[in-house]
């Protein structure tokens, strides 16, 4: 019974998290662009699966094989793990509320996305879009493999966990949306609102983790810290933030879904979105 909970507690939650925390943004840019119909399960959600459960591998894997190969790197890999959630973090926020960021992962990832070709069209670029937090997920993970003891087989088991949840959320999103366009949805208020929220939850669980790598990047003074401290203190502090951030986090998902619905009205016989 003892070794269950164990089991639950230290790898199945922890791995479920870790999946919620990157299919949030696949959920909000589903639901955002509910007048989308060329969304499917083939067109969307398989792919974003996919990149949900090879980036975070190759993030973690890559993190483990430096680790390994150079000891005496963890406080490094560690303070770097907890570094690039946080700066993807801060940029991510930064946007939303209208603000430059003073440092940037942007110029990374402006070097896999210029690669693409162009005919590969927006969709495989909102994809890559969405998928950008799965990729510094993976370092990050390594602090929970850490502290949960988990065995070679848990680490690559939960990154096919994760995957589930995304399939589940991207799926969910899908019907949700579905849902929407039949009661023909203009509530623009109501849908920034509960998109603001969402992205709190997205932000509080990613965050989590990086805490949890960066105490774990001193285990030797503090010992190993767990994932619900990390959980608890960044819910805190991201809601401190939420909380002065409102109005401009509200007034930004405002204006994209405006925009989204705006794009949808112009496609469709008449109606205006609903301005409340």
């Amino acid at each position: 019974m003892t070794q269950n909970l164990s089991v639950v507690y230290g790898f199945l939650i922890p791995s479920i998290l870790m999946g919620l925390g990157i299919a949030i943004d696949v959920a909000i840019a589903t639901i955002s662009r509910f007048h989308d119909q060329t969304m499917t399960f083939r067109s969307w959600t398989l792919p974003v699966t996919v990149s949900h459960v090879l980036l975070p591998a190759f993030g973690y894997y890559g993190w483990w094989f430096l680790a390994h190969s150079f000891h005496g790197l963890g406080v490094i890999l560690g303070l770097t793990a907890f570094g690039l959630i946080f700066v993807f973090l801060y940029e991510t926020f930064c946007g939303w509320v209208g603000l430059v960021p003073k440092i940037s992962l942007r110029p990374l990832t402006d070097v896999a996305l210029n690669r693409i070709d162009a005919r590969a069209g927006g969709r495989f670029i909102m994809i890559l879009a969405v998928s950008m937090d799965a990729l510094w997920s993976g370092p990050a993970k390594a602090a929970q493999a850490e502290s949960g003891g988990w065995t070679s087989m848990e680490v690559f088991a939960s990154f096919f966990i994760a995957g589930i949840v995304v399939a589940v959320v991207a799926e969910l999103s899908l019907l949700i949306a579905l849902l929407l366009n039949r009661v023909d949805f203009r509530d623009a208020n109501v849908l920034a609102g509960s998109l603001v929220m969402g992205k709190y939850v997205e932000v509080s669980v990613l965050f989590a983790f990086g805490l949890l790598s960066l105490r774990n990047s001193f285990s030797f003074w503090f010992g190993v810290g767990g994932l619900g401290e990390s959980l608890a203190v960044s819910a805190v502090l991201c809601g401190l933030l939420w909380l002065i951030f409102w109005k401009r986090l509200k007034a930004t998902e405002y204006r994209e879904v405006l925009e989204n619905l705006s794009v949808a009205h112009e496609q469709s016989e008449g109606g205006n979105p609903r301005l409340d």
